[in-house]
């Protein structure tokens, strides 16, 4: 008789389609592997409740506020289930992207400088900066304002989905990503991905229309920038205290400085997501490793 897991998912955030597709990416990849039931959080929450002790495991599959803030880990904790990915801690220390951006920095890496304002605060606009929800993600909400007459749209669009806003130094250069997972040696970075988007940035629409994007893994830089991205990912993933996986996210500017930008907890799981792709160069099977995590809970 196959393992039951639960994989629980949708939420109410911007991002619940996309956590949606996440969950399918998940549940195929354990396609034979485990008797997988999926759970569309708010409306199958009663049906959870009913059946929750039936599951050897619960998979979190939530992009945003919600499901990857440590709103559902502290939920599942009650419950007493386990759980994959990070806990409570670590995932509302990686939402508030203003604290992990001042861990990260302690660790000896840069960050852009960056202010956190709430509705209604007065703004002196200095440079080009990048206006984002504070613990948003996909880049929905996301501008770059080079102009201070366009700050009060992308205030108001951020605005709209959160309650606090950061304003980020912009810094121009090359985009990378690179994703963290836990095995029995420790911590493993995969390979770095290239991210090279046709529109002014890596938005909510290249990041999910390969057609606005070219997306190279491995990355086609030298071994001594592709090891120091993946030092830094390290670094991330373990000073906020990450489990079984992260990814961080990166710009290189023209002197090649390396800037981290944010860290995901629960990364995408879609067809078109950064980590399935690292993965695939790795020569990591998804699901099994899915599957080690399962068995080592």
């Amino acid at each position: 008789m196959k393992m039951r897991i639960a994989i629980l998912t949708g939420g109410t955030s911007s991002e619940r389609e996309i956590a949606l597709d996440s969950a399918e990416g998940v549940k195929n990849a354990l396609a034979g592997r485990f008797d997988i039931v999926v759970y569309d959080l708010p409306d199958d929450l009663d049906e959870f409740l009913l059946q929750y002790r039936s599951a050897a495991a619960v998979i979190p599959v939530f992009h945003g506020r919600g499901g990857e803030d440590g709103a559902i880990q502290g939920f599942l904790r009650t419950l007493n289930v386990p759980f994959l990915f990070s806990d409570v801690e670590a995932q509302a220390l990686a939402a508030n992207k203003y604290l992990a951006k001042n861990l990260i920095e302690k660790q000896g890496i840069a960050t852009p400088k960056a202010v956190v304002v709430s509705s209604g605060d007065k703004i002196n606009f200095k440079s080009p900066v990048v206006v984002k929800p504070l613990d948003g993600g996909s880049s929905i909400g996301v501008a770059i304002v080079k102009d201070g007459k366009d700050l009060a749209k992308a205030l108001k669009d951020a605005f709209v989905r959160s309650p606090k806003v950061l304003i980020e130094d912009y810094v121009e250069g090359d985009e990378y990503t690179v994703a963290v997972i836990d095995g029995e040696k420790g911590h493993t970075a995969l390979p770095v991905v290239a991210i090279a988007p046709k529109t002014e940035f890596f938005d909510v629409k290249s990041k999910y229309d390969p057609s606005l994007v070219e997306e190279v893994c491995p990355a086609p830089v030298s071994d001594e920038l592709a090891n120091a991205l993946k030092d830094a990912a390290i670094k991330a993933h373990d000073v906020i205290g990450a489990l079984h996986i992260s990814r961080s996210d990166f710009i290189v500017d023209k002197n090649g400085k390396i800037w981290f930008l944010e860290i995901n907890t629960i990364p995408g799981f879609t067809a078109n997501s950064l980590v399935p792709k690292a993965l695939k160069a790795a020569g990591i099977d998804f699901g099994e490793l899915i599957g080690s995590w399962i068995r080592a809970l």
